[in-house]
């Protein structure tokens, strides 16, 4: 887990984010009742799988992409730049994702994903049934 500020630093995935805005759920309140000063980040590379998620429904895509903007004004998450070398050894998101959970939390609904950095020894947060668990 990466420290700063002495709160705990968590990146959130792409499913979560699209949990929040589908189900108009606060996912940063949920996870604060656990985690009460964690900062949140959301991998550039996230941001472009949404864009590809939705490129069939673009009225969707640009509300969610207003909504995310929001957030990111509001201060609830800040974007992680991700490097051309890593996108590049890390093919996918999920992959990112794995490499950085040596140093972040991880919040993803993902159970495949979940389960590949619970056997790393990483620490996941879980939405649930409009809750949070730490794994």
């Amino acid at each position: 887990m990466q420290r700063q500020d002495s709160g705990i630093s968590v990146i959130i995935d792409t499913n979560v984010l699209i949990y929040m805005y589908e189900h108009k759920r606060d996912i940063f309140e949920f996870a604060q009742n656990i985690l009460p000063n964690a900062r949140f980040f959301v991998l550039d590379s996230s941001l472009r799988e949404i864009e590809q998620v939705y490129k069939s429904k673009p009225m969707k895509l640009k509300l969610l992409k207003a909504f995310l903007d929001k957030l990111e004004v509001a201060h609830k998450f800040e974007v992680l730049e991700v490097s051309p070398e890593l996108r590049g050894k890390y093919r996918n998101v999920d992959n990112l994702l794995i490499y950085f959970s040596n140093k972040y939390i991880i919040y993803t609904n993902d159970k495949i994903l979940k389960s590949k950095i619970k056997k790393k020894g990483n620490t996941v947060l879980t939405l649930r049934l409009h809750n949070v668990f730490l794994n």
